[in-house]
């Protein structure tokens, strides 16, 4: 669990990243970030192989699947988000107070939130 203490003194300061965003070759690790109201996890969509000039192939996540849990009741809301969104979610609820508490590098199971699923 990260917080950067500097955060909330007011001062302009340049964004250090707490998390290791090589995880994944060059895609940011997906998160669980918790505050005193909610428990907000980010799991990996979908793994795609894209060409690069200068290492070749490499593996990006382009979408994640966002699950809300309401500490109070355990509701959960669930949505699809892209990464740039994610990103710049994890930046703000970060910034805002909440801390870092897992990281989801797998995908949701199935069983739990399928959308469009048939059956």
């Amino acid at each position: 669990m990260y917080q950067n203490p500097n955060w909330h003194n007011g001062l302009p300061q340049r964004h250090v990243c707490p998390y290791n965003t090589e995880v994944i070759k060059g895609t940011p690790p997906s998160m669980q970030i918790t505050n005193n109201v909610t428990t907000v996890d980010f799991f990996p969509e979908a793994f795609i192989a894209e060409a690069d000039e200068d290492k070749g192939m490499i593996v990006t996540v382009k979408r994640f699947q966002k699950r809300v849990t309401f500490n109070a009741n355990g509701l959960k809301s669930y949505s699809t988000v892209t990464a740039l969104n994610a990103r710049n979610e994890w930046d703000t609820r970060i910034a805002n107070g909440a801390t870092v508490t897992d990281f989801n590098l797998d995908k949701m199971p199935r069983s739990e939130y399928a959308p469009m699923a048939v059956g």
